[in-house]
């Protein structure tokens, strides 16, 4: 009898497994998809980080020197909104304090990650990641990795009503020749996280 494809979650991405910044090894983000809610977490070496942790303003100023004319051009990055800043013209090296124009933008710990999907939030790499045939093959958490693999595994694939995870999975997935290559991906991922 063939093994017939049944739903096990309906929900997969509560919390996004990552890489940690700090140690290099697991780390969950939840809560991703608003980062006045995010949270990074490290059971680890025990990071705990917010969103709030990763907004900061950009200060800009832009004025002529009263003495000398000089134009002037300062942009700082700052975690909290000064009342006034001080800034030196580079031309008379007068120094002024003066109230800058914020901007406001979430910082996070990206680095140059080779084309690998990150979470939306603090910018670290998925923890399940790897290249299938040439293809970025990822999964959010363990949910999605089973749901994957319960999917693939299964000789009929019939979706239930509003399977849009299992819809949406990118092509080279769903192929038959690339089964093998991917149910063994999802077991090294299975295996190196309990």
């Amino acid at each position: 009898m063939e093994k017939r494809y049944q739903q096990l979650y309906s929900y997969y991405y509560a919390d996004c497994l990552v890489v940690c910044p700090d140690c290099g090894k697991d780390a969950v983000v939840k809560n991703e998809n608003n980062y006045k809610e995010a949270a990074l977490e490290c059971r680890h070496c025990n990071l705990r980080k917010t969103g709030y942790d990763m907004v900061l303003y950009k200060a800009v100023a832009k004025l002529h020197c009263p003495i000398c004319a000089h134009s002037i051009r300062v942009e700082r990055c700052v975690k909290e909104k000064l009342e006034n800043i001080s800034v030196e013209c580079g031309e008379c090296d007068t120094k002024l304090d003066i109230k800058p124009r914020y901007e406001r933008y979430v910082s996070n710990y990206s680095k140059k990650t080779n084309g690998l999907k990150q979470d939306d939030v603090f910018g670290c790499p998925l923890y399940f990641q790897d290249d299938c045939k040439g293809n970025l093959f990822w999964a959010k958490n363990r949910e999605h990795l089973l749901e994957m693999e319960a999917y693939v595994s299964s000789e009929l694939r019939t979706l239930p009503y509003r399977m849009r995870m299992v819809e949406r999975l990118p092509a080279f997935i769903k192929e038959a020749k690339n089964r093998e290559a991917v149910l063994k991906i999802l077991q090294k991922w299975k295996n190196s996280y309990k």
